[in-house]
């Protein structure tokens, strides 16, 4: 009977320290540290040079070179990023009577919004305010702010094909209220104001080709600019609406963007005079016609650069 117990006794004193072992090396082992909680806000920031800043197909730098800043902060939430912002960019008003304008020093836009995400869709949704510091009075008015309400909307096809749809709407365009109402006073025209729906649809197909960090897309816009108030051009009104297009190629390497891109309008010189109101007979098509931009371009966040 000895013969048989020790043995067993062995066999299960051996079997209670391996157990001992394995449950002491399961306690000494540190467990793995927690994910790091997503971040809640964010700052983009970014700043580009052009050889022309053209807004909807017109010219804002009088066909010369400009530079942009912006900065971005985004709040994130579980329905959606909230977002507040502002940007300024270098314009070339001329200041000469024969053109009529008001020759602000620069052009900043304020503008806030949401915007969120579910698959293949996205959606924004804000607000911008044009704002044009130092006007000057040009015989017609000296205010040229004015407001716009946008929705933007964007499907991914593919993760490197992206459709989307846009439309702004302002209750009053460069504020030409102000304008009009001089005008009438003179007998030129009629008083109101120049309400403006702007809709376009737009597409964006990043290139297959790539070389390491270096990277390419392709994209394009077209889209109409729907303003309701005629404007009093020589001895009749004419519509000041147009259709804008745009397409073009650009190279990308990390947070660096250079863009080659074409721009143009269905404008003639009578349509973007009406356009531009300068009712003093000199059309400007220059500043409305088909052209050439190149620009260059840094975006990033902060939490990028962690």
């Amino acid at each position: 009977m000895k013969k048989f117990l020790l043995p067993a006794v062995i066999a299960i004193a051996a079997s209670v320290s391996q157990a001992s072992a394995a449950d002491l090396g399961k306690m000494v082992t540190k467990a793995a540290p927690p994910p790091a909680p997503a971040p809640t806000w964010d700052v983009a920031f970014g700043a580009s040079v052009m050889s022309d800043y053209n807004f909807r197909g017109v010219s804002q730098s009088n066909k010369g070179a400009s530079a942009s800043a912006y900065f971005e902060p985004q709040f994130f939430t579980p329905i959606g990023t909230f977002y507040v912002g502002v940007a300024g960019y270098a314009i070339d008003w001329p200041s000469s009577p024969a053109y009529g304008f008001t020759n602000p020093s620069a052009e900043i836009d304020f503008y806030g919004g949401w915007r969120n995400t579910w698959g293949a869709f996205s959606l924004d949704l804000g607000f911008l305010y044009y704002y044009y510091p130092k006007e000057i009075w040009n015989g017609f008015t000296d205010n040229s702010d004015f407001w716009e309400v946008y929705a933007k909307l964007a499907y991914a096809i593919t993760p490197d094909l992206v459709v989307g749809a846009n439309a702004f709407y302002s209750p009053d365009v460069l504020n030409y209220s102000e304008t009009f109402d001089t005008l009438a006073n003179l007998g030129l025209g009629i008083p109101g104001d120049a309400a403006g729906l702007y809709a376009s649809g737009t597409l964006k197909w990043v290139t297959p080709w790539k070389m390491g960090d270096l990277g390419s897309f392709i994209s394009g816009e077209v889209g109409h600019w729907w303003i309701e108030k005629d404007a009093f051009i020589g001895a009749g009104y004419v519509n000041p609406s147009y259709t804008y297009y745009n397409a073009g190629l650009a190279f990308t390497y990390k947070a660096l963007t250079l863009d080659l891109r074409y721009h143009g309008t269905d404008q003639d010189d009578l349509d973007c005079t009406a356009f531009l109101v300068s009712t003093l007979g000199n059309p400007s098509n220059s500043w409305c016609g088909d052209t050439f931009i190149v620009s260059f371009k840094g975006d990033t966040t902060l939490n990028a650069l962690k």
